[in-house]
């Protein structure tokens, strides 16, 4: 995520001393996709309280290939194994546009905070 193109400019203030936590691991739905022994792509769902998509990430080489749809989609099949109704996605604001071609709902904006100095789009995506 630290080099993306995507976490460039005025939105890499965000990933300022982030790291995937191994804790996140353990108690998250969490999965990755690899080629060749290399991360190409990610997705963590946080199952405490109301369930969300807390990090869906593609590396910048493998976008357009349909790994983020995939990624995605397994997603939806998890959530779908683990009984929940809906899923919260608090988003980047690149990302939208595909969020909603996957079905997700904008429902609401995240306030900027001292990290994320922009707001925030939030989505719904019903499973």
């Amino acid at each position: 995520m630290h080099g993306s193109a995507a976490y460039s400019g005025k939105y890499a203030s965000i990933l300022d001393g982030y790291a995937v936590q191994p804790s996140q691991i353990e108690r998250d739905v969490f999965y990755i996709a690899e080629r060749d022994r290399t991360l190409c792509g990610f997705y963590s769902l946080t199952l405490d309280g109301e369930p969300e998509l807390d990090l869906m990430f593609v590396a910048d080489g493998v976008q357009g290939s349909g790994l983020g749809s995939m990624l995605f989609r397994h997603m939806m099949t998890e959530a779908r194994r683990q009984g929940i109704a809906s899923i919260k996605i608090v988003s980047h604001p690149p990302s939208v546009g595909f969020y909603e071609a996957m079905g997700a709902v904008v429902v609401g904006t995240k306030p900027p905070t001292a990290k994320a100095t922009w707001s925030r789009p939030i989505l719904s995506l019903a499973i």
